[in-house]
Order: structure tokens, then C-alpha cells, then sequence
């Protein structure tokens, strides 16, 4: 016995070492495309799941392109998630690659999608339907814990539908929404609001002067009080129009990435957008 001892206490550590635990074991590894994603998993998987997200903090997950070792740790995961529509177009094109052993989610999947807008989860609806499919998948591969993700859909659920209330309270009902980013279009769809963009969802190219002076003219036709700018791209465009319109400039998130590095959840980011939509619209 005093000669077993010692082994098995160097199997353990060489085993926890390699960060094969019976704790790690037990739990499902999540790979997520982008933040938006990562958040809905962290949401839905809790203590329950091990996740990574694949495009980095404070990166733009539009026209990102994962490494070789990205695509590698891909495979080896459980479960894959991401949005679909384009906005993480690598992952719809990765996923058909990916070993059977990996179960891959287009959180996306029975929602009806814009050609043009692919931030679906900008719609307190649309986020549902992605949580439940997300929820889905989690109890199909680990049914041990399904009813643990089934009370936390539940729960989360619950909060937005509070918040989602709020917004229908706030009066937004035909107001125009002028933004330097045309990412808010289920936002606006679901609250009654006409989105004017300056520039598409893509922003691949600075707006020409013309479009610059269209949306001036646009701004003070409508006697808007501000223009709104997604804080992943800045506010250098929105300042410039804002300066000739006479009005001011407001953050309006997109939840497509952790710019600010605070790890803020969809509840947080849509409450502080509610914040910024009653002092700019009003």
C-alpha cells in the first residue's frame, strides 16, 4: 500500500495537470464565433460547460478569418455555436468540415433573417429563439443537465421579456433612427422605428461627401436631436455629421463584440441602449 500511494497521487497530478479532472469531464467545451454568441452560451450553459469564443475581445467579427489552430480546437469541441446571416460567415463555411463528433448550431436557425442585416440578436425575439436553440442542443448532448439549461432559459427569459416591455413603453413607434451603422434593423422592426443609416451593415469604406450632406439634410429635415454610432467602429463619422446638423452623438451597441473588455452581458448592453434611445429620440 505505501509503495501504491505515492503513484496514484502522481497520476493525479500528472492527470489535473493536463486538465483532465473528473469536474472538467463532466462538462460540455463550447466553441463560440463572436461575443454575442459566447454571451448567449455563457447564458445558457453556466457552470455546466466549459466556453471559448473564437474571434477576440474588442475585434470586429465581421470579415475575421480563424488560424489553422483555431479550426483545431474547433474540433475538438462538443459543441459549436454561432449566428449565421453573415456576420460570421468563416463559421458557416467551417462548419460542414467539422468532425461528426462536434454538434454545430446556427443559433439562428427558424428565424426569419434580413439579407442585408445580420445582427438578428439586436430583436428581443429573435435573442429568445436563439437562447431556446441554443438550449436545445445543450440538453440533446447532455441531457444529464438538460433541466439545469431549461431553468436558465427559463429564468433569463424572463428578465428579458421585462426589459422587452420597457421598450414597448418607451414610445419609439415611428421615430426615425439615424445611424452612422445600419445594424438596428430588427431593433427597429420590432419597435415600430424607421432606421437611416449612412452607411450599410458592412462600413467597409468611408461615406462620400454626398452621403455625408444627404444625411445632414435628413437630420435636420426630421429635427432629430442626434445621431447614433455603433462604439465598435467610433465616433469620428458621427462627429462629423453631427457638427454640420447642429445636433448631438449617442453610442447605440451592437453586442457584436466586448470592446470595453467588461464582460457585460445582452441585458446589460440593451438596458444601456434603451438608455440612449429615450435621451436621443425624446
Amino acid at each position: 500500500m505505501k509503495k501504491i500511494l505515492p503513484i496514484l497521487i502522481t497520476l493525479s497530478m500528472l492527470l489535473t495537470s493536463c486538465g483532465i479532472t473528473d469536474e472538467q469531464s463532466d462538462k460540455l467545451t463550447v466553441y463560440t464565433s463572436f461575443y454575442a454568441m459566447n454571451d448567449f452560451v455563457k447564458t445558457i450553459g453556466g457552470e455546466d460547460i466549459v466556453y471559448h469564443c473564437i474571434v477576440p475581445s474588442g475585434t470586429e467579427p465581421h470579415g475575421f478569418e480563424p488560424t489553422a489552430s483555431d479550426i483545431a480546437k474547433l474540433s475538438k469541441a462538443d459543441v459549436f455555436v454561432y449566428n449565421g446571416g453573415g456576420i460570421d460567415a468563416w463559421a458557416e463555411k467551417i462548419a460542414d468540415t467539422l468532425p461528426d463528433s462536434v454538434a454545430v448550431v446556427c443559433a439562428s436557425e427558424g428565424i426569419e433573417e434580413d439579407e442585408n442585416d445580420p445582427h438578428i440578436w439586436l430583436s428581443f425575439e429573435n435573442a429568445d429563439r436563439q437562447l431556446e436553440n441554443i438550449y436545445k442542443a445543450f440538453s440533446t448532448v447532455d441531457s444529464q443537465n438538460s433541466q439545469n439549461y431549461l431553468d436558465r432559459l427559463t429564468q433569463y427569459s424572463a428578465k428579458m421579456d421585462e426589459l422587452e416591455k420597457e421598450y414597448e413603453n418607451a414610445g419609439f413607434t415611428g421615430k426615425k433612427l439615424f445611424v452612422t451603422h445600419g445594424a438596428y434593423g430588427y431593433l427597429c422592426k420590432e419597435f415600430g422605428m424607421e432606421q437611416i443609416a449612412l452607411e450599410g451593415v458592412s462600413g467597409d469604406s468611408d461615406p462620400s461627401p454626398a452621403q455625408m450632406a444627404d444625411m445632414v439634410n435628413k437630420i435636420k429635415e426630421d429635427g432629430a436631436k442626434c445621431i447614433f454610432y455603433d462604439p465598435l467602429e467610433g465616433d469620428k463619422t458621427a462627429r462629423a455629421v453631427a457638427e454640420e446638423a447642429g445636433v448631438g452623438i449617442s453610442p447605440l451597441y451592437t453586442f457584436e463584440s466586448d470592446l470595453e473588455r467588461e464582460h457585460r452581458g445582452y441585458l446589460t448592453i440593451m438596458q444601456l441602449n434603451l438608455e440612449q434611445l429615450e435621451k436621443g429620440l425624446k
